[in-house]
């Protein structure tokens, strides 16, 4: 029974509390089963989750203050809207510094591109193919492709004359594409030290959009940086009337 966690084990591991571990279950972001009415969980899936959500977990520990943006943008209504997005277009998404830092937890990851940034090379890779070198981009921005062969598309968010952000929405290949771009796997798997036979099992699950649907992506990740803009311009007009209020009380 050693390969089972009991939900006080789960809850070590995760460091989460035990309400967590049930919203999870019912969400279905965990397995588990009961016996004699108690929850109990395959160490190995555990291990086989947290290998796979390893990079966005990384993501998500890095604390809002280090983060010149989060004092424009407010970074949790900014992952939320992210995410919803994410969803509706079927694709991942993420908010990211213009040098390709990233600022929220990936969206709608998938397996394929978990792999890749669960190396130190993979991230460096992402974090370039999601920057955009011109921050007065045509709209709707350019459908391109990534270092991995998969497509992907950024935004630059401008507060002001601030580029604060850029939105990005990527891990995805067009039906045209005929899967030509798995023809880079092997060269992808010797540079990142990935094996081969994991990347291509995990490609698998890498989705495919229409026309009509990369065109989508485009007009609705414009859309959103747009949104981002105005959401970051009004917090700055409300600080600025909260200093001002400050300043007055002060006098």
């Amino acid at each position: 029974m050693s390969d089972l966690l009991t939900t006080r084990q789960l809850q070590d591991l995760l460091q989460v509390d035990r309400v967590t571990i049930y919203r999870m279950l019912s969400d279905g972001r965990l397995n588990g089963f009961k016996i004699g009415g108690q929850w109990r969980f395959s160490r190995q899936e555990i291990e086989d989750w947290l290998q796979e959500h390893r990079a966005t977990l990384e993501v998500a520990a890095l604390p809002d203050e280090v983060h010149p943006s989060s004092h424009i943008l407010p970074l949790p209504c900014v992952q939320a809207i992210q995410s919803v997005y994410a969803e509706a277009l079927d694709i991942a998404a993420v908010t990211i510094e213009p040098d390709g830092t990233p600022v929220t937890r990936i969206s709608n990851s998938c397996r394929l591109c978990n792999l890749i940034l669960s190396t130190d090379e993979g991230r460096r890779r992402c974090a370039i193919s999601w920057q955009v070198l011109d921050s007065g981009q045509q709209s709707p921005p350019p459908i391109r492709v990534c270092h991995a062969g998969l497509l992907c598309a950024s935004v630059p968010v401008k507060v002001g004359d601030e580029w604060v952000v850029n939105v990005a929405g990527c891990q995805f290949v067009s039906q045209s594409s005929d899967g030509q771009w798995l023809a880079n796997l092997s060269a992808l798997a010797d540079d990142l030290g990935l094996g081969e036979s994991d990347l291509r099992a995990a490609a698998d699950r890498v989705r495919s959009l229409a026309d009509d649907q990369l065109a989508r992506v485009s007009r609705l990740l414009q859309q959103v940086a747009d949104t981002f803009s105005e959401i970051g311009e009004e917090r700055l007009r409300l600080i600025d009337r909260l200093q001002r209020i400050a300043e007055m009380t002060n006098i």
